[in-house]
C-alpha cells in the first residue's frame, strides 16, 4: 500500500516526455457568444501550468471543456495520448466525441479542485474522500480509507476524518478537497481559483500545499488570480484574454520579459493592488 500511495503524490516521469495534455484551436460557444476563440497549448507529465486573465476571459470554462463539464464546438483535446473527440471530426461545426470507455478513461486521468470546495456536507471527511475511490475505481474499503489517511496526513488534517464540512474552516475544507481529488490518482490535477472563495489569512495554507504537489512534480493546471504563486509555482504561464491566448512562455518571459501591452497592463494592474 505504500508504494500505492507514494505514486498518487510522486510523478517519475522526465520533464522532456511527449505531453501528457495537448489542446489545438479549442473553441467554445454559449449561443452567439464565443467563450474560446482559438486556444492551442501543451504540457509535459510533471510540468505545472499558470493560467491568467482577467474575469470573463474563458479560463474556468477552458477547465471545464477539459474536464468534460462542458462540451465544445471544435479543436482537439489528447489526455496521456488518448483523443477526447475523433481526430479531423469537425464537419459541418459539429465535433465527434471519442467513445464513452475512452471519456471515462479520459476523465480518470483528470482530476478538478473546484473554487467553493464542493465537498458532501452530509458526509465526513473520510467518506468524502473514499466514496469515489470505491465506487469508481472499486478499491477495496480498506485500501480507500488507507489512501484516505495518509492524503490526509499529507495535507496537515491527521484527526480530521470524522469530521463534517461544516465544521471545518474554509482552508481546511479547500485542503480536503484537493485530497479528494488526489485520491482518484489523476494524472492532471486541474484548480478553478483554488482560494478565490477563501479569507486572505487561509490562502496562504492551500497555496503551500499546491505548492509541495508542483516540488513532488504532479502535473497541474492552475487558473489563479495570484500573481506571485502563479510565477513561482508553475513552469509555464498562459495568459489569456477575451477568449483567445494573448501570451504564453515561462514565468521569466511573460512576467518580466513580454513587450505585449495587453498583458503589461493586466500585471500593473495586479501590482497596485
Amino acid at each position: 500500500m505504500d508504494s500505492q500511495v507514494q505514486s498518487v503524490i510522486i510523478n517519475d516521469a522526465p520533464l522532456d516526455s511527449s505531453p501528457i495534455l495537448e489542446v489545438k484551436h479549442l473553441k467554445k460557444s454559449f449561443g452567439d457568444l464565443h467563450v474560446l476563440k482559438d486556444i492551442s497549448f501543451d504540457l509535459n507529465a510533471g510540468e505545472v501550468l499558470s493560467i491568467i486573465g482577467p474575469s470573463g476571459s474563458g479560463k474556468s470554462t477552458l477547465l471545464r471543456c477539459l474536464t468534460q463539464l462542458e462540451t465544445f464546438e471544435a479543436g482537439e483535446v489528447r489526455v496521456d495520448g488518448k483523443d477526447m473527440v475523433v481526430p479531423g471530426s469537425c464537419i459541418g461545426g459539429k465535433i465527434k466525441y471519442a467513445p464513452a470507455k475512452t471519456l471515462r478513461d479520459i476523465r480518470l486521468s483528470t482530476g478538478l479542485v473546484f473554487q467553493n470546495f464542493n465537498l458532501f456536507p452530509h458526509l465526513t471527511v473520510l467518506q468524502n474522500l473514499t466514496l469515489a475511490p470505491i465506487r469508481v475505481l472499486h478499491d477495496s474499503r480498506e485500501d480507500a480509507r488507507a489512501l484516505a489517511r495518509f492524503l490526509l496526513k499529507q495535507m496537515g488534517l491527521e484527526g480530521k476524518e470524522k469530521s463534517y464540512p461544516c465544521e471545518l474552516s474554509g482552508g481546511q475544507q479547500q485542503r480536503v478537497s484537493i485530497a479528494r481529488a488526489l485520491a482518484l490518482k489523476p494524472k492532471i490535477l486541474f484548480f478553478d481559483e483554488p482560494t478565490s472563495a477563501l479569507d486572505p489569512e487561509l490562502t496562504g495554507e492551500v497555496l503551500k500545499i499546491i505548492k509541495k504537489l508542483a516540488e513532488d512534480r504532479m502535473t497541474m493546471v492552475i487558473v489563479t488570480h495570484e500573481m506571485a504563486f502563479a510565477r513561482d509555482v508553475a513552469n509555464k504561464v498562459m495568459f489569456m484574454d477575451q477568449g483567445v491566448v494573448v501570451e504564453q512562455g515561462t514565468p521569466d518571459f511573460v512576467f518580466n520579459q513580454s513587450q505585449n501591452k495587453r498583458l503589461s497592463s493586466f500585471l500593473e494592474r495586479f501590482s497596485r493592488t
